[in-house]
């Protein structure tokens, strides 16, 4: 990771962490680190923070704001732009989980024919078809948690806006 890639996980991670509202104690352990530990991470400016504990902190946290940025900063994705709020907006996802799903309808149809083979049965090109059919599935499923993630976040904010005018 280069250095300025490095200096930006420190700042997600630390607001993240404040979004979050939890105690850098409590959060630590849960993460598998020393409450120092976690503290040496984020403001040693020397230490490299290792991919897996970006990865424990993302999933712990849930937030999907700093997911993106996660995203940016281990696999380069353009999630997130730096000083820019990553808006995931559900009714996009929502109609990219519908053509999937238009796609995924036809290979329902050719699994269905397959699946009523004993699997000894299964041709070659059937084994590949289905081997194909698991990974659109879990494709499909991936993508309905990034939905559910995004409604999560979006109910979050709506209620916190409500919240203020009330």
């Amino acid at each position: 990771m280069n250095k300025m890639a490095e200096v930006n996980i420190k700042a997600a991670m630390k607001q993240a962490i404040a979004r979050s509202g939890r105690q850098n104690k409590e959060l630590a352990k849960t993460i598998g680190l020393s409450p120092q530990g976690l503290s040496n991470y984020l403001n040693d400016p020397n230490r490299d923070v290792p991919v897996d504990l970006v990865g424990r902190l993302a999933r712990e946290l849930g937030d999907l704001q700093f997911k993106y940025e996660v995203g940016d900063w281990w696999l380069d994705l353009g999630l997130a732009i730096t000083g820019t709020t990553v808006i995931p907006i559900p009714i996009a996802l929502k109609e990219d989980m519908d053509d999937e799903q238009d796609d995924r309808e036809q290979l329902d149809r050719q699994a269905k024919r397959i699946l009523r083979k004993l699997p000894e049965a299964w041709s070659k090109e059937d084994f590949d078809f289905i081997v194909k059919y698991r990974k659109e599935f879990n494709e499909e499923i991936s993508s309905e948690h990034l939905m559910l993630d995004a409604l999560d976040d979006w109910i979050k904010r709506a209620e916190i806006a409500l919240q203020e005018v009330n």
